[in-house]
C-alpha cells in the first residue's frame, strides 16, 4: 500500500484520528452508562441503542473531533509524504503538491495552492465556530450547561 492512495488514507487516519479519541473518550465518561444499560434492559440492541442512544449523546462531540481531523489532515506532511512517493496525480496532496510547485521555482502557482489551503482552513475554522456554538445551543436546551 506504500506509494498509493490506501497508503495515504492509512497514514492519514494515524496521525488524526486520535483528535476524534481526545473528544470523544472523555465526553464518554462524564455521561456514564445509564441511558445505554437501560436502553439494553428495555430489550434494545446493539445497533439500536449506539444509533437511539450513544450517538445523540455524543454527536457533537463527535462532529468537533472530526472538524479537528479535518483540519490536521488538510495540513499533513510528513506522513503522507513519507508514503505518497510524490506520483504527480495520483499520490499528491496539497501540502505535497506546494512544495513541488515551489521546488520547481513555480511560486505564483505555490502561492496560489498555498491559499486554497488557506481558505480551506478559514472554513474549517468557521464551521468549527458554528458546532461549537451550536453544541452549547444544545446543552443550555438539556440544561446540561451552566
Amino acid at each position: 500500500i506504500l506509494f498509493a492512495v490506501p497508503g495515504i488514507v492509512l497514514a492519514t487516519v494515524f496521525v488524526t484520528f486520535p483528535f476524534v479519541a481526545r473528544e470523544l473518550v472523555p465526553l464518554m465518561q462524564a455521561q456514564g452508562r445509564e441511558e445505554e444499560e437501560a436502553a439494553v434492559v428495555l430489550g434494545a440492541s446493539g445497533w439500536r441503542t449506539f444509533w437511539h442512544v450513544t450517538l445523540p449523546n455524543v454527536k457533537w462531540g463527535l462532529l468537533y473531533g472530526v472538524i479537528l481531523t479535518n483540519a490536521r489532515a488538510m495540513g499533513e506532511f510528513g506522513a503522507v509524504s513519507v508514503v505518497s512517493g510524490h506520483i504527480r496525480g495520483q499520490t499528491t496532496t496539497l501540502p505535497l503538491h506546494v512544495e513541488i510547485l515551489y521546488n520547481e521555482y513555480q511560486f505564483s502557482a505555490a502561492f496560489a495552492v498555498a491559499s486554497l489551503l488557506a481558505l480551506l482552513a478559514l472554513v474549517t475554522l468557521v464551521v468549527k465556530h458554528a458546532i461549537e456554538r451550536r453544541g452549547d445551543f444544545a446543552a443550555l436546551r438539556r440544561g446540561s450547561l451552566k
